[in-house]
């Protein structure tokens, strides 16, 4: 997988978890001019050709450097070839967009969705003809479905890292407002999670919605910090840090990545720092850091606790997720 060979420079992976802000701060890179920004080329639920490439390996890939799935490799070979749409891609979206929220749902518990399986087989493999212009300037991909792989990702692309992190109460308060539910996800079916249960490497999931929500939380943010960890030339940052003076932390992430900084970024940055819901990324940046603790109740920060105090994370402690 080297479409990145004829690019001047290693491509940019900007990986979190979802609603951990890698929407608002991959739109923050993006104005740099000598970005090319892909975004969340592996996302199921907004590309068609991921459906057909992760079938085996589910939502959540769980991937170690060196191991070989022809069908995610060919789907990021596409990715690093910039995403070149087709007439066939363009029409497998058009069906993906009619499918259902129920459908979704019923795609991820691992049942029948037939819009969303249709949509994957017209857009499977995807053509891997980089797009033009992609030579002069630097490959740039978002992801939220690959913290459990980014190092296998790595290793194929050479690619420099920058992880984003954000605190669990901010993390899981989203999910809760948005009903992202990702207890439907099934990470703990996954051999590879079982066996970290059976050796009580991560604790075993609970039955209760807000606890798995919790525990899915811990897991996805356990296997960032840890491939992080064994990473010391990546990028790591929190929401939280970039939220506090964020033209100050912008302009240092910049230089840390290689980047140019320029007017435009300054002038996004200061036009997004308004009130905003849902999805879109505007934001009063200083409010961010402590939502959490407005948005949760004391019984819903007292499973947090619980959950995640069973978990090996070291970006939050536990007088962290006190309110």
């Amino acid at each position: 997988m080297n479409s990145s060979a004829s690019a001047p420079e290693p491509p940019l992976f900007l990986v979190g978890i979802p609603r951990a802000g890698t929407t608002w701060t991959a739109r923050v890179l993006s104005n740099e001019d000598s970005l090319y920004p892909v975004m969340e080329p592996d996302n199921d639920a907004r590309s068609a050709p991921a459906i057909w490439a992760k079938r085996r390996v589910g939502r959540f890939p769980i991937l170690r450097p060196g191991d070989r799935e022809d069908d995610v490799q060919r789907l990021w070979a596409w990715a690093l070839a910039g995403a070149p749409q087709t007439t066939r891609l363009k029409v497998a979206a058009r069906i993906l967009r009619l499918t259902r929220p129920s459908g979704r749902r019923r795609f991820y518990q691992g049942k029948t969705s037939v819009v969303m399986q249709v949509a994957g087989l017209v857009g499977a493999n995807p053509p891997i003809r980089p797009v033009p212009g992609l030579s002069d300037r630097r490959l740039f991909v978002k992801t939220v479905l690959l913290p459990l792989a980014v190092e296998w990702l790595a290793a194929e692309t050479n690619a420099d890292v920058l992880i984003l992190l954000r605190h669990p109460g901010n993390v899981l308060s989203s999910w809760m407002k948005l009903d992202l539910n990702l207890e439907y996800t099934r990470l703990d079916d996954h051999p590879a999670i079982r066996r970290q249960i059976e050796q009580k490497q991560i604790p075993r999931p609970g039955s209760d919605p807000l606890e798995r929500m919790v525990w899915h939380i811990g897991v996805l943010d356990a296997g960032l910090e840890a491939a992080a960890a064994r990473h010391p030339t990546w990028q790591v940052r929190t929401h939280e840090d970039l939220c506090i003076e964020p033209i100050d932390k912008f302009k240092r992430l910049f230089e840390d990545l290689g980047l140019v900084w320029n007017e435009r970024v300054e002038q996004y940055l200061a036009r997004n720092d308004r009130p905003g819901e849902g999805f879109l990324t505007r934001r009063v940046a200083s409010d961010q850091p402590a939502a959490w603790k407005q948005r949760l109740t004391p019984a819903q920060i007292e499973v947090l606790q619980r959950v995640l105090s069973q978990f090996s994370l070291s970006t939050w402690k536990e007088e962290d997720l006190v309110p």
